[in-house]
Protein backbone atom coordinates (compact mmCIF):
# COMPACT_ATOMS: atom_id res chain seq x y z
CA UNK A 1 0.00 0.00 0.00
CA UNK A 2 0.98 3.66 -1.13
CA UNK A 3 2.94 5.55 2.13
CA UNK A 4 0.82 8.69 1.45
CA UNK A 5 2.06 11.57 2.96
CA UNK A 6 -0.80 14.27 2.60
CA UNK A 7 -4.70 13.25 2.45
CA UNK A 8 -7.78 15.55 1.97
CA UNK A 9 -10.88 14.24 3.61
CA UNK A 10 -13.93 15.78 2.16
CA UNK A 11 -17.10 15.83 3.84
CA UNK A 12 -19.20 18.81 4.08
CA UNK A 13 -22.32 18.15 5.93
CA UNK A 14 -24.85 17.46 7.73
CA UNK A 15 -24.20 16.97 11.41
CA UNK A 16 -24.98 13.59 11.88
CA UNK A 17 -23.30 12.53 9.27
CA UNK A 18 -19.97 14.06 10.42
CA UNK A 19 -20.07 12.77 13.64
CA UNK A 20 -20.43 9.70 11.67
CA UNK A 21 -16.78 9.66 9.39
CA UNK A 22 -15.31 9.49 12.83
CA UNK A 23 -13.86 6.51 12.31
CA UNK A 24 -12.26 7.15 8.93
CA UNK A 25 -9.90 9.70 10.71
CA UNK A 26 -8.76 7.77 13.41
CA UNK A 27 -8.49 4.51 11.22
CA UNK A 28 -6.15 6.32 8.44
CA UNK A 29 -4.07 7.97 11.77
CA UNK A 30 -3.01 4.64 12.37
CA UNK A 31 -2.63 3.28 8.75
CA UNK A 32 -1.05 6.48 7.79
CA UNK A 33 0.69 7.44 11.33
CA UNK A 34 3.28 9.70 9.58
CA UNK A 35 0.65 11.57 7.09
CA UNK A 36 -0.91 14.67 7.28
CA UNK A 37 -4.97 15.09 7.63
CA UNK A 38 -6.88 17.67 6.69
CA UNK A 39 -10.37 17.66 6.21
CA UNK A 40 -12.26 19.68 4.20
CA UNK A 41 -15.98 20.74 6.15
CA UNK A 42 -18.57 23.15 5.95
CA UNK A 43 -19.25 25.99 8.58
CA UNK A 44 -21.97 25.36 11.25
CA UNK A 45 -21.35 21.35 10.90
CA UNK A 46 -17.80 21.05 10.74
CA UNK A 47 -17.46 22.65 14.68
CA UNK A 48 -18.41 19.08 16.06
CA UNK A 49 -15.04 17.64 14.98
CA UNK A 50 -13.13 20.10 16.70
CA UNK A 51 -9.96 18.92 19.31
CA UNK A 52 -10.21 15.76 17.24
CA UNK A 53 -6.54 14.29 17.66
CA UNK A 54 -6.38 12.55 14.65
CA UNK A 55 -6.70 15.54 12.04
CA UNK A 56 -3.97 18.39 11.63
CA UNK A 57 -6.00 20.52 10.17
CA UNK A 58 -9.55 21.07 9.31
CA UNK A 59 -10.74 23.53 7.00
CA UNK A 60 -14.08 24.91 6.44
CA UNK A 61 -15.89 26.72 4.02
CA UNK A 62 -19.58 28.33 3.59
CA UNK A 63 -22.27 25.84 2.94
CA UNK A 64 -24.23 28.76 0.31
CA UNK A 65 -20.94 29.61 -1.42
CA UNK A 66 -20.14 32.56 -3.57
CA UNK A 67 -17.74 33.00 -6.49
CA UNK A 68 -15.35 34.51 -4.66
CA UNK A 69 -15.44 31.42 -1.75
CA UNK A 70 -14.55 28.93 -4.82
CA UNK A 71 -12.06 30.90 -6.13
CA UNK A 72 -10.33 31.13 -2.31
CA UNK A 73 -11.09 27.21 -2.01
CA UNK A 74 -9.15 26.50 -5.50
CA UNK A 75 -6.31 28.67 -4.63
CA UNK A 76 -5.81 27.11 -1.03
CA UNK A 77 -5.97 23.04 -3.06
CA UNK A 78 -3.93 24.48 -4.97
CA UNK A 79 -1.17 25.68 -2.93
CA UNK A 80 -1.25 22.18 -0.94
CA UNK A 81 0.09 19.07 -2.34
CA UNK A 82 -2.46 16.61 -1.42
CA UNK A 83 -1.62 12.95 -2.94
CA UNK A 84 -5.06 11.19 -1.31
CA UNK A 85 -8.17 12.84 -1.60
CA UNK A 86 -10.95 10.42 0.63
CA UNK A 87 -14.11 11.84 -0.62
CA UNK A 88 -16.51 10.78 2.06
CA UNK A 89 -19.53 13.16 0.32
CA UNK A 90 -19.02 12.15 -3.40
CA UNK A 91 -21.28 14.97 -4.44
CA UNK A 92 -21.02 17.13 -6.88
CA UNK A 93 -19.00 19.67 -4.84
CA UNK A 94 -16.93 17.11 -4.09
CA UNK A 95 -16.31 15.64 -7.47
CA UNK A 96 -15.19 19.63 -8.15
CA UNK A 97 -12.27 19.41 -6.39
CA UNK A 98 -10.71 16.42 -7.46
CA UNK A 99 -11.08 17.52 -10.89
CA UNK A 100 -9.94 20.95 -10.32
CA UNK A 101 -6.50 19.48 -8.44
CA UNK A 102 -6.45 17.48 -11.51
CA UNK A 103 -6.75 20.61 -13.69
CA UNK A 104 -4.30 22.32 -12.16
CA UNK A 105 -1.76 19.87 -12.85
CA UNK A 106 -1.84 17.96 -9.26
CA UNK A 107 -2.54 14.24 -9.82
CA UNK A 108 -3.89 12.86 -6.25
CA UNK A 109 -5.31 9.21 -6.00
CA UNK A 110 -8.81 9.48 -5.24
CA UNK A 111 -10.72 7.15 -2.67
CA UNK A 112 -14.49 7.74 -3.29
CA UNK A 113 -17.28 5.98 -0.97
CA UNK A 114 -20.40 4.35 -2.63
CA UNK A 115 -23.39 5.97 -1.40
CA UNK A 116 -25.20 3.24 -2.67
CA UNK A 117 -27.83 5.09 -4.35
CA UNK A 118 -29.49 2.57 -6.46
CA UNK A 119 -30.44 -0.12 -3.52
CA UNK A 120 -31.56 3.26 -1.81
CA UNK A 121 -33.60 4.00 -5.01
CA UNK A 122 -35.26 0.26 -5.50
CA UNK A 123 -36.10 0.38 -1.38
CA UNK A 124 -38.14 3.53 -1.36
CA UNK A 125 -39.90 3.78 -5.04
CA UNK A 126 -40.06 -0.25 -5.75
CA UNK A 127 -39.87 -2.06 -2.31
CA UNK A 128 -37.03 -4.10 -3.59
CA UNK A 129 -35.02 -4.80 -0.64
CA UNK A 130 -30.94 -5.40 -1.66
CA UNK A 131 -29.74 -3.74 1.70
CA UNK A 132 -31.21 -6.00 3.96
CA UNK A 133 -27.75 -7.01 6.40
CA UNK A 134 -25.89 -4.08 4.30
CA UNK A 135 -23.23 -2.20 6.47
CA UNK A 136 -24.17 0.41 8.83
CA UNK A 137 -23.07 3.80 6.97
CA UNK A 138 -19.98 3.67 9.17
CA UNK A 139 -18.99 0.98 8.14
CA UNK A 140 -19.75 1.90 4.61
CA UNK A 141 -17.80 4.72 4.78
CA UNK A 142 -14.60 2.60 5.47
CA UNK A 143 -14.35 0.38 3.07
CA UNK A 144 -12.49 2.65 0.51
CA UNK A 145 -9.33 2.33 3.10
CA UNK A 146 -10.98 -1.68 4.34
CA UNK A 147 -10.32 -2.14 0.57
CA UNK A 148 -6.43 -1.01 0.54
CA UNK A 149 -5.56 -2.51 4.22
CA UNK A 150 -7.34 -5.64 3.18
CA UNK A 151 -9.06 -6.41 6.64
CA UNK A 152 -12.01 -4.64 8.63
CA UNK A 153 -11.04 -1.85 10.33
CA UNK A 154 -12.55 -0.71 14.11
CA UNK A 155 -15.94 1.49 13.13
CA UNK A 156 -17.22 2.98 16.60
CA UNK A 157 -17.17 6.79 16.62
CA UNK A 158 -16.12 9.51 18.95
CA UNK A 159 -16.37 12.99 19.90
CA UNK A 160 -13.47 15.27 21.84
CA UNK A 161 -15.28 18.16 23.84
CA UNK A 162 -13.12 20.68 25.61
CA UNK A 163 -12.13 20.73 29.09
CA UNK A 164 -13.99 24.30 28.98
CA UNK A 165 -16.63 22.33 27.44
CA UNK A 166 -17.20 19.64 29.94
CA UNK A 167 -16.54 22.90 32.83
CA UNK A 168 -19.70 24.38 30.81
CA UNK A 169 -21.93 21.29 31.11
CA UNK A 170 -20.88 20.75 34.68
CA UNK A 171 -21.92 24.38 36.11
CA UNK A 172 -25.21 23.82 34.01
CA UNK A 173 -25.73 20.62 35.54
CA UNK A 174 -24.96 22.23 39.02
CA UNK A 175 -27.35 25.23 37.93
CA UNK A 176 -30.17 22.71 37.29
CA UNK A 177 -29.37 20.70 40.32
CA UNK A 178 -29.23 17.45 37.66
CA UNK A 179 -26.44 14.80 39.28
CA UNK A 180 -24.45 12.98 36.20
CA UNK A 181 -26.05 9.71 35.14
CA UNK A 182 -29.20 10.65 37.22
CA UNK A 183 -31.63 12.23 34.10
CA UNK A 184 -32.84 11.37 30.98
CA UNK A 185 -32.13 13.39 27.73
CA UNK A 186 -34.98 13.69 25.53
CA UNK A 187 -34.42 15.38 21.77
CA UNK A 188 -38.19 15.75 20.31
CA UNK A 189 -37.51 17.69 17.08
CA UNK A 190 -36.17 17.54 13.91
CA UNK A 191 -35.68 19.10 10.73
CA UNK A 192 -38.08 16.77 8.63
CA UNK A 193 -41.63 17.26 10.06
CA UNK A 194 -42.28 13.49 8.97
CA UNK A 195 -39.08 12.48 11.16
CA UNK A 196 -41.11 14.15 14.42
CA UNK A 197 -42.72 11.30 16.32
CA UNK A 198 -46.37 13.23 17.48
CA UNK A 199 -45.53 15.84 20.58
CA UNK A 200 -48.45 14.67 22.46
CA UNK A 201 -46.54 11.07 22.95
CA UNK A 202 -43.07 12.87 24.07
CA UNK A 203 -45.64 14.99 26.63
CA UNK A 204 -46.76 10.83 27.56
CA UNK A 205 -43.44 9.53 28.04
CA UNK A 206 -41.76 12.27 29.79
CA UNK A 207 -44.87 12.16 32.49
CA UNK A 208 -44.03 8.43 33.25
CA UNK A 209 -40.81 9.36 33.51
CA UNK A 210 -41.11 12.09 36.03
CA UNK A 211 -43.75 10.41 38.29
CA UNK A 212 -41.22 8.11 39.16
CA UNK A 213 -38.40 10.24 40.13
CA UNK A 214 -36.63 10.57 37.07
CA UNK A 215 -35.27 14.05 35.66
CA UNK A 216 -35.69 14.69 31.82
CA UNK A 217 -33.33 17.16 29.81
CA UNK A 218 -34.84 18.71 26.88
CA UNK A 219 -32.34 19.12 24.06
CA UNK A 220 -31.67 20.53 20.28
CA UNK A 221 -31.32 23.01 18.34
CA UNK A 222 -32.31 26.52 18.14
CA UNK A 223 -35.43 27.53 17.15
CA UNK A 224 -37.20 23.98 17.61
CA UNK A 225 -40.77 24.58 18.97
CA UNK A 226 -41.62 21.18 20.81
CA UNK A 227 -38.84 21.76 23.73
CA UNK A 228 -40.43 24.70 25.08
CA UNK A 229 -43.75 23.33 24.51
CA UNK A 230 -43.08 20.31 26.41
CA UNK A 231 -41.53 22.23 29.02
CA UNK A 232 -44.38 23.96 29.29
CA UNK A 233 -46.90 21.21 29.28
CA UNK A 234 -45.00 18.98 31.97
CA UNK A 235 -43.08 21.58 34.14
CA UNK A 236 -42.14 19.79 37.21
CA UNK A 237 -38.82 17.89 36.77
CA UNK A 238 -38.03 18.80 32.98
CA UNK A 239 -35.24 21.07 32.05
CA UNK A 240 -35.11 22.82 28.99
CA UNK A 241 -31.48 23.16 27.25
CA UNK A 242 -32.58 22.99 23.59
CA UNK A 243 -30.69 25.46 21.65
CA UNK A 244 -28.38 26.66 24.76
CA UNK A 245 -25.20 24.54 24.22
CA UNK A 246 -22.60 24.53 21.45
CA UNK A 247 -22.40 20.97 19.40
CA UNK A 248 -19.50 19.67 21.52
CA UNK A 249 -21.31 20.93 24.66
CA UNK A 250 -24.01 19.21 23.63
CA UNK A 251 -21.99 16.06 23.06
CA UNK A 252 -20.61 16.26 27.01
CA UNK A 253 -24.25 17.07 28.08
CA UNK A 254 -25.01 13.38 26.40
CA UNK A 255 -22.00 11.65 28.30
CA UNK A 256 -23.60 12.56 31.29
CA UNK A 257 -27.55 11.70 30.64
CA UNK A 258 -28.48 7.74 31.59
CA UNK A 259 -29.92 7.21 28.01
CA UNK A 260 -31.77 9.30 24.99
CA UNK A 261 -34.68 9.38 24.10
CA UNK A 262 -34.96 10.51 20.64
CA UNK A 263 -36.31 10.99 16.73
CA UNK A 264 -33.85 9.98 13.62
CA UNK A 265 -32.02 12.79 14.65
CA UNK A 266 -27.68 13.70 14.91
CA UNK A 267 -29.11 13.85 18.93
CA UNK A 268 -28.94 9.73 18.47
CA UNK A 269 -25.27 9.97 17.19
CA UNK A 270 -24.23 12.30 19.31
CA UNK A 271 -25.18 10.29 22.12
CA UNK A 272 -23.17 6.91 20.75
CA UNK A 273 -20.28 8.84 20.46
CA UNK A 274 -19.92 9.91 24.13
CA UNK A 275 -21.05 6.23 24.98
CA UNK A 276 -24.19 6.84 26.12
CA UNK A 277 -27.43 4.61 24.55
CA UNK A 278 -30.07 6.44 22.46
CA UNK A 279 -32.87 5.27 21.83
CA UNK A 280 -34.34 6.40 18.33
CA UNK A 281 -37.60 6.47 16.97
CA UNK A 282 -37.51 5.73 13.63
CA UNK A 283 -40.66 6.52 10.96
CA UNK A 284 -40.02 7.29 7.66
CA UNK A 285 -36.68 5.91 7.91
CA UNK A 286 -35.61 2.38 7.88
CA UNK A 287 -32.75 0.20 9.36
CA UNK A 288 -30.79 -0.37 5.75
CA UNK A 289 -29.93 3.12 5.21
CA UNK A 290 -27.28 2.64 7.75
CA UNK A 291 -28.30 4.88 11.02
CA UNK A 292 -28.88 2.61 13.39
CA UNK A 293 -27.87 3.41 16.77
CA UNK A 294 -24.78 0.57 17.37
CA UNK A 295 -24.35 0.56 21.10
CA UNK A 296 -25.41 -2.72 22.78
CA UNK A 297 -28.06 -0.60 24.89
CA UNK A 298 -29.26 1.09 22.23
CA UNK A 299 -32.39 0.27 20.50
CA UNK A 300 -34.61 0.87 17.70
CA UNK A 301 -38.23 1.75 18.03
CA UNK A 302 -40.25 1.61 14.74
CA UNK A 303 -43.35 0.03 13.80
CA UNK A 304 -43.70 -3.66 12.42
CA UNK A 305 -46.26 -3.27 9.91
CA UNK A 306 -45.04 -3.59 6.58
CA UNK A 307 -45.79 -0.46 5.48
CA UNK A 308 -45.85 0.60 1.70
CA UNK A 309 -44.57 4.05 2.46
CA UNK A 310 -41.66 3.27 4.11
CA UNK A 311 -39.46 4.28 3.86
CA UNK A 312 -40.96 7.52 2.19
CA UNK A 313 -37.33 9.20 0.97
CA UNK A 314 -34.00 9.44 1.20
CA UNK A 315 -34.26 12.00 3.89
Amino acid sequence: MAAFQNILIIRFSSLGDLVLTTPVYRELRRCFPDARLTLLTSVGFGEVLANNPHLDEIHYHPRKEHPADRQALLEWLQQERFDLIYDLHASLRSRWVSLMLQASGRSPEVWRINKRTLRRTLLIRLQMNWLKGARSQREQWLQPLVRHQGHELDAHTELFPSAADRAKVAAVLKEHDLAPKQFVAVGPGASYELKRWPVEYFEQVIRNWTEVGWQVVLVGGPGEVEPELLQRRVGTGVVNLAGQLSLLESAALLEQAQWVLCNDTSIAHLAEAMGTPAHVLFGPTVREFGYAPFLPDSQVLETSLPLMCRPCSRD
